[in-house]
């Protein structure tokens, strides 16, 4: 009776075990990651990150670009998304801030920020 209370608790511990790190994988841990990402690999990746989905919130993006990057002198290519978030005031001479994500080439968000907005200079007329 004893070695099977063992035997089960270590069964119950290796299934939390697992749910508690599956829980901290990215969104494509379950699936391979294809050898080249794709605009829409990179950006499914991108919107299940926690960080992502925080960072764009409820607001309004008016675009989306894609460019693809890298830094070669860490061997690293990577697929950066800029979202670019809808101006709340367009009459304010601000631009709109921008979210800049970075899903590298093993599916995983490898940067996240936010641009601070700008300011407008008014040109003066031509003469």
């Amino acid at each position: 009776m004893t070695a099977a209370l063992v035997i089960l608790a270590f069964i119950a511990g290796t299934g939390v075990d697992y749910l508690l790190a599956a829980q901290g994988e990215p969104a494509t841990a379950g699936v391979a990651c294809p050898e080249r990402i794709t605009s829409r690999d990179a950006l499914t990746v991108a919107l299940h990150d926690p960080e992502v989905v925080g960072l764009l919130g409820n607001k309004s993006i008016d675009t989306i670009v894609f460019s693809k990057g890298s830094y070669p002198e860490r061997n690293v290519n990577y697929t950066q998304i800029l979202f670019r978030l809808g101006d709340p005031d367009p009459d304010d001479r601000m631009t709109a801030s921008m979210i800049v994500v970075q899903v590298n080439e093993s599916c995983m968000v490898s940067s996240v920020y936010k641009t601070y907005p700008s300011y407008i200079p008014d040109t003066p007329p031509e003469t």
